[in-house]
């Protein structure tokens, strides 16, 4: 519009215009208990723009995997949801199990039996103060979208690995906003940018006493030279939980495998990672994405090549999500797609 007046738009010219500025976006259906309802058509996906959820970032949000019709570990995420819901203060009306019913109704309607599934839950709709008292209800939004790799990266990261560098001047969120999954993901974001900038992908966090913390939506993962498999303590970063999966299997699968001695969450300095201490380093989340480091500021970890265990828990990972490979019962959730 640079150099025109702006005039008032019509029904029809907003919904026209929004349609040709979403394209193919592979959003395949969305639910809003702000509407009571759910939507189809990607050019309808909006939320209010005083939700405080958009303006004051006062929403949680989660995800999970639709994998062959079934929302993989669904209650686990919902499990954090609520966590985070209630130490960001957020008062809703919804049980576990009727948000685990609107994600599943919403699935059901999007078409695809393979996807994405993010949802978020927010103080709502009401003004643009800083007060939640303005909201007259809580809102719930869930969206089923095509499944992209994370960070828009194009490789295969098993195949080829990635490097990794030290984030030094994005500082860490405070341990309260670690531990929430909020949507204010800004030093998220910044962490991320600043590692691209540097040549890594997405930023590894220390603190200021030298000891790992996690990547910018990743947690961090070490094979030491004893074949411990070792993880930071969820102090002071977020309650992953495709890591405490990947520790279940690593203490149950590999431990009998014999491809690692034991599992343990401690602390680890970086400083230990340049020596022969560690093996293999990854990180993980989203339910199955895994990312073997193969260098961390230009120096080689272990032999900088991907390591069986980073293998084996991907084979493991992707085999229970998609490859059919019985798992917990509880962790799927069935889709209904009937009309």
């Amino acid at each position: 519009m640079t150099g025109s007046t702006p005039h008032v738009l019509s029904e029809s010219e907003v919904l026209s215009r929004l349609r040709s500025k979403r394209g193919q976006t592979g959003y395949r259906a969305m639910f809003s208990s702000w509407l009571g309802g759910i939507v189809t058509d990607p050019a309808l996906m909006q939320i209010p723009l005083d939700d405080h959820l958009v303006h004051r970032g006062h929403g949680v949000f989660d995800t999970c995997t639709l994998s062959d019709g079934r929302l993989y570990r669904l209650g686990v995420h919902m499990d954090r949801l609520l966590q985070s819901a209630s130490l960001a203060r957020i008062e809703h009306p919804w049980s576990k199990d009727d948000l685990i019913q609107m994600v599943a109704d919403t699935a059901g309607k999007a078409g695809i039996r393979d996807g994405a599934v993010r949802y978020w839950l927010s103080v709502g709709p009401g003004g643009f103060s800083p007060s939640p008292q303005e909201c007259p209800e809580a809102c719930f939004y869930c969206v089923i979208f095509d499944p992209i790799p994370l960070g828009g990266a194009h490789s295969d990261p098993l195949t080829d690995g990635i490097s990794e560098v030290t984030v030094n001047d994005t500082p860490m969120k405070p341990p309260l906003l670690a531990t929430i999954k909020s949507n204010n993901y800004l030093l998220n974001v910044l962490t991320h940018m600043e590692a691209v900038d540097r040549g890594g992908t997405f930023g590894i966090l220390v603190d200021d006493d030298g000891y790992v913390a996690e990547s910018c939506v990743l947690n961090v993962v070490f094979v030491t030279d004893n074949g411990t498999l070792r993880t930071p303590p969820f102090d002071g970063i977020l309650f992953g939980t495709t890591v405490r999966r990947v520790m279940d299997l690593a203490s149950t699968v590999l431990v009998e495998e014999g491809l690692v001695s034991s599992v343990v969450q401690s602390p680890i300095l970086a400083s230990e990672v340049s020596g022969d201490l560690v093996k293999e380093m990854f990180l993980c989340g989203g339910d199955t994405h895994l990312y073997p480091v193969i260098s961390w500021d230009g120096t080689a970890v272990g032999d900088g090549q991907i390591g069986p265990v980073a293998e084996r828990l991907t084979e493991l990972l992707d085999g229970e999500a998609f490859g059919g490979v019985p798992g917990d019962p509880v962790d799927f959730v069935d889709v209904n797609y009937g009309s």
